[in-house]
C-alpha cells in the first residue's frame, strides 16, 4: 500500500492532527504529494501537512530524530485516547511490566523471598529464577474502506466518524490479540457463582482471591458490556457506568472483544508487554478480500473473491500496531464466566 507513515509513541502531547493525516491520506488514494497539497487547500493544521511532506519512512521504529517529532507527537493523541478503550493499552501505560521488543530480557519467574531474623540467627539464601524470553512483535491492523467520494468529500463530523471508529477498531484488535496471548488452558476459569449482590460478591472475591497474591502489582477488571450493564445496577458506590469506571475500588474496563458474561482481572505486574509505533497506509490501487474472516492467505491460500479498489472507486486504509505480551505468572489472569447477576426484566 503507499503512503506510509510510521508514528511511534513518545511521552507528548498532540490534538486532532492524526485524524486530518488520515482524512488527507484517504482524499487522495494514499498518494502523499497529493495528500499534501490537499491539507494544504483544506487549511489542515501545521503540523498534518509537514507529516504528509516528509519522505515515507518504513517500519514501525521509535526514533529520536528531529524529522520525527511531528509524528511522534501526532502519535502520542491517537495512543492517549486508546488509553480509555483498550484494556492492553491501559495496562501497557501503567500497570505491565515494560520490556523492550525482539529483545532477550531475563523474566523472573520466581522471585526472592525477603525474611526478617533475630540478632545472631542466619539469613536462608533465596532462590531466584530467571526465564529467559524474547518478547516478539505481533502485527495488529484494521482496515477500513469506503468510496473515493466520500473520502473527498467528508465533513469535519465525518472525520471524526472515520476517526472513532478507527480507534474502536484498534482497540477491539489489541484487546483480542492480547486476551489470546494471556489466556491459555493454565489460566484459572471459572463459572459464576449465580444471581444477585451474593453471587456478585463470591465471583469478585473468587477473583480477588485467585490474582491479588502479591504485594505489587497493578490491578484492573475487564468486563463484557453484559457484565458492565450489571455491575452498574449493583454498585452502591455508584462509581460503575456502563462505559467502565471503578469497581470494587479496582480500575474497571469494557472491553467488546470479550464473549458475553465475562468478567476478568488482570495483575499487570505478572504481564511483561510492550507497544511500538503505529503504522498508517491508504491505497486506492490495493485488491482486498471483503470479509472480516478473510482466508485468502499465503501460507494456506484459499480461492476467493477479491475487490478492486481502484475499479469500485474505492479506498482502504491500514492501521496497524505491533504488541507484545508474555504472562510471567500463572496468577496474572483469572476469569469468572456465565455471568448473569441480574436476570432479564429485573
Amino acid at each position: 500500500m503507499k503512503g506510509v507513515i510510521a508514528i511511534a509513541e513518545q511521552p507528548m502531547t498532540g490534538a486532532a492532527d492524526m485524524g486530518q493525516v488520515v482524512k488527507a491520506l484517504l482524499a487522495s488514494g494514499g498518494k502523499k504529494a497529493e495528500a499534501a497539497e490537499y491539507a494544504r487547500a483544506a487549511h489542515m493544521s501545521d503540523r498534518a501537512i509537514r507529516i504528509l511532506t516528509k519522505a515515507p519512512i518504513g517500519g514501525l521504529t521509535i526514533s529520536n530524530s528531529p524529522d520525527l517529532v511531528d509524528w511522534r507527537i501526532a502519535g502520542k493523541s491517537f495512543f492517549t485516547m486508546l488509553r480509555t478503550e483498550s484494556v492492553f493499552m491501559r495496562l501497557l501505560d501503567k500497570g505491565f511490566r515494560r520490556v523492550p521488543l525482539r529483545e532477550r530480557v531475563g523474566m523472573v519467574a520466581t522471585n526472592a523471598t525477603a525474611l526478617a531474623r533475630a540478632e545472631g540467627q542466619p539469613f536462608p539464601v533465596s532462590a531466584v529464577t530467571l526465564d529467559g524470553q524474547t518478547l516478539e512483535p505481533v502485527p495488529v491492523g484494521v482496515i477500513l474502506v469506503m468510496t473515493d467520494q466520500l473520502a473527498k468529500n467528508m465533513t469535519a463530523d465525518a472525520t471524526n466518524l472515520i476517526y472513532a471508529e478507527l480507534r474502536g477498531a484498534v482497540s477491539y484488535a489489541v484487546d483480542s490479540e492480547f486476551f489470546s496471548i494471556v489466556m491459555d488452558s493454565a489460566t484459572p476459569s471459572i463459572p459464576s457463582a449465580g444471581l444477585g449482590a451474593a453471587g456478585m460478591m463470591e465471583d469478585v472475591r473468587l477473583l480477588l482471591s485467585l490474582v491479588n497474591t502479591t504485594a505489587a502489582g497493578y490491578l484492573v477488571w475487564a468486563m463484557s458490556p453484559d457484565v458492565a450493564n450489571d455491575a452498574t445496577i449493583l454498585d452502591e458506590r455508584n462509581a460503575m457506568t456502563p462505559m467502565g469506571g471503578e469497581f470494587f475500588g479496582i480500575p474497571a474496563m469494557v472491553a467488546h472483544s470479550l464473549p458475553a458474561g465475562t468478567l476478568r482481572l488482570i495483575n499487570g505486574a505478572g504481564i511483561a508487554a510492550a507497544g511500538d509505533g503505529m503504522e498508517v497506509q491508504a491505497s486506492n490501487e490495493a485488491t482486498l478480500q471483503m470479509v472480516d474472516n478473510p482466508t485468502n492467505n499465503s501460507v494456506t491460500p484459499t480461492a476467493t473473491t477479491l475487490v478492486s479498489m481502484f475499479q469500485t472507486n474505492s479506498t482502504a486504509l491500514l492501521a496497524k500496531i505491533s504488541i507484545g505480551a508474555e504472562r510471567m505468572r500463572d496468577d496474572a489472569v483469572a476469569e469468572v464466566t456465565g455471568v448473569a447477576w441480574l436476570e432479564p426484566g429485573s
